[in-house]
């Protein structure tokens, strides 16, 4: 973890200096490497606390996420009109403060090393019936940020044609970082705390209000509309984001954690990496409104299939 650290923050160093083309997608590139290598990992030694439940841990990394976005977004606006090489001093600095904190207090107790050994001798696996629903599961992800990435991607172009402005569009991402830092807690006061929903069935609702929100998408004409299919499916995504990882270390033993949580970052990124290309193939060979019924019934069938899934491999859980 160190070592991928150390990578991002050379790499956002060198761009301070150097920050033209091609030199900044190379570094780009190696920023990301080592930043997707520190969040899996991450997420691999938040599985070992014990203290609190996974659904609590996770929540707490996701909030945490969204509030350095929020804050992140709102302070490049500000740099930006200083000078751009102050955005990548800012991220140096901050990478830098990161890399000394992981490296003075991320640790593994000797406790969990032991049971590792122990398990890893006992060839620990997970169950076959748990690895199926995983499987599934991490097919709904890359379903689920294939349609996100949509917003990030397609739907700017969409909404210019029909007449709002870019700085609107923008605004939309703030909405999306104040529903996640103040719906957030309300939701998980709700669902986890008041009504005691099991993890699996605040899956099941999350992906259901990504598919309402695709739906409305099909009406959507005007700015407040967007506003509205922002809000729906920034609470889907409050509900599915740090649930899937909280789902996943609860399915699979300790042995095999890091695996799976490494297969939860690469299913994610590939639903990102694909989704605005095919995305964009679709409405050049049809209609947004095609794109809107194709991520409709990509998330709606990938729902349904962990549903079923689940439904024969959890009945114990």
């Amino acid at each position: 973890m160190l070592g991928a650290i150390f990578l991002s923050t050379s790499a956002v160093f060198l761009l301070i200096f150097f920050n033209d083309w091609p030199t900044f997608a190379v570094l780009l590139f190696l920023d990301n490497f080592g930043g997707g290598i520190a969040i899996t990992l991450g997420n691999s030694l938040a599985t070992g606390i014990k203290e609190k439940s996974s659904r609590q841990v996770f929540n707490m990394l996701y909030f945490m996420q969204n509030v350095g976005v929020v804050i992140g977004t709102l302070l490049v606006g500000v740099l930006v009109e200083i000078s751009i090489e102050w955005i990548f001093i800012s991220n140096f600095i901050l990478f830098a403060s990161y890399l000394f904190v992981v490296y003075r207090h991320y640790y593994v107790p000797k406790a969990a090393l032991v049971k590792e050994q122990v398990a890893k001798k006992g060839q620990d696996k997970t169950p076959l019936r748990y690895v199926w629903v995983i499987g599934a599961i991490l097919i709904l992800f890359f379903a689920i940020e294939t349609g996100y990435s949509q917003w990030q991607s397609n739907l700017s172009i969409y909404m210019e044609s029909l007449g709002i402005s870019v700085k609107s569009y923008g605004f939309l991402w703030t909405i999306n970082g104040i529903v996640i830092v103040c719906g957030q807690p309300v939701l998980n006061k709700l669902l986890d705390d008041i009504l005691k929903i099991k993890l699996i069935y605040k899956l099941y609702l999350g992906s259901a209000l990504f598919v309402l929100g695709f739906f409305t998408l099909l009406f959507a004409t005007d700015y407040p509309h967007f506003i509205l299919t922002m809000v729906i499916v920034t609470l889907g995504e409050i509900l599915t984001f740090p649930t899937i990882p909280a789902v996943v270390d609860n399915l699979s033993t300790l042995s095999e954690k890091g695996k799976y949580q490494g297969a939860v970052s690469v299913f994610a990124a590939l639903g990102r990496a694909i989704g605005p290309s095919a995305g964009g193939l679709i409405v050049d060979n049809s209609s947004y409104d095609m794109l809107f019924t194709v991520m409709i019934a990509l998330m709606g069938l990938t729902t349904l299939f962990v549903i079923v899934v689940a439904q024969f491999n959890l009945v114990k859980k």
